[in-house]
């Protein structure tokens, strides 16, 4: 049986996510070239999904299990990532049995340009509605993908934002257009009498705008919103379809950013509308909330060479 044809089968039966500073050629930030940034950081973030069955007036929830993650993150110059995992010690992770979470991301940021990766992996969900919940131990999603954007003032520090390897000195704020790009899975068991899966392949053009407020020396605020637009093929058992996409995001961030040390708190949240056939739509969110603590340290005279010698070559 077909996700959607169990979730409706189970519900209707029953009623009822230090090296010297570069030079200050731009007033507006300060960069870290030749630092390393390590981070500590706790994720609060799940992939959560909304069925809307229009026929029968039915709304249902699907959301995992885990959803707080542990993790560390690494920048130095252009490229950051990081790498996370749901350990059972927090309390939001311990409700049910066999709940799993993994988080990979990527990001790189060649002169005015971002690129973004990210990866998540979920088992262990719940069906909620107002006639109780339902936990579904073998239900899994899968979200791969990404964006580009480019950011057009470059007095806009997008560093700054994560508070990685730039410090924003003015406050600032630009038009980022992005490109979106990802490919959203989810999938059940045939132990469970759930034996299908839908995927959604979303490509997206968003609008935005982003601002950076210095509030202090070394403490920034910083906000954005874009609104956008694009299609998504949706495979949902027999149907295959290709629609019209919506998307939006928001994000805000909070922090302290000093010479060496650095710490604040983010969050981020994008939401997807599809449908799926004509009587059932599905809506995709995934939310990020994250604390962090990091400290920069000089980059070893190797490494810094070899960067240089890179980035020589690409001309950045």
């Amino acid at each position: 049986m077909g996700i959607k044809g169990y979730i409706a089968a189970v519900l209707f039966a029953g009623g009822g996510c230090f090296a010297q500073s570069d030079s200050l050629s731009d007033p507006y930030t300060e960069k870290f070239p030749d630092k390393i940034s390590t981070q500590l950081f706790t994720l609060n973030t799940y992939n959560n999904f909304t069925i809307n069955y229009k026929n029968e007036g039915l709304t249902v929830d699907l959301a995992p299990n885990r959803k707080t993650t542990l993790g560390v993150a690494v920048q130095y110059d252009i490229l950051f990532f990081s790498v996370g995992f749901a350990p059972r010690f927090f309390v939001d992770n311990r409700d049910n049995k066999d709940s799993k979470m993994t988080s990979f991301s990527l990001s790189m940021f060649p002169v005015q340009w971002v690129q973004y990766f990210d990866y998540i992996y979920q088992k262990g969900m719940t069906l909620q509605t107002d006639g109780g919940n339902i936990y579904l131990s073998t239900m899994k999603s899968m979200k791969l993908g990404g964006s580009t954007s480019y950011v057009f003032n470059k007095h806009y520090s997008v560093n700054a934002l994560s508070f990685q390897s730039e410090r924003q000195l003015k406050s600032a704020g630009s038009f980022i257009p992005a490109l979106s790009y990802y490919y959203t899975q989810l999938s059940g068991d045939a132990s469970e009498g759930i034996d299908g899966k839908i995927y959604f392949i979303d490509v997206a053009l968003s609008p935005g705008y982003n601002y950076n407020w210095v509030i202090a020396k070394k403490f920034l605020v910083a906000g954005g919103l874009s609104l956008g637009a694009g299609f998504t093929k949706t495979v949902d058992e027999e149907v295959n379809t290709t629609i019209f996409l919506t998307t939006a995001s928001v994000n805000l961030s909070l922090g302290y950013n000093s010479d060496t040390f650095y710490g604040g708190i983010q969050s981020k949240g994008i939401a997807s509308s599809h449908n799926t056939h004509s009587s059932v739509t599905m809506n995709d969110a995934v939310s990020y909330v994250t604390a962090f603590f990091g400290y920069r340290f000089d980059a070893p005279g190797f490494l810094t060479r070899e960067k240089n010698k890179i980035k020589e070559k690409l001309k950045f």
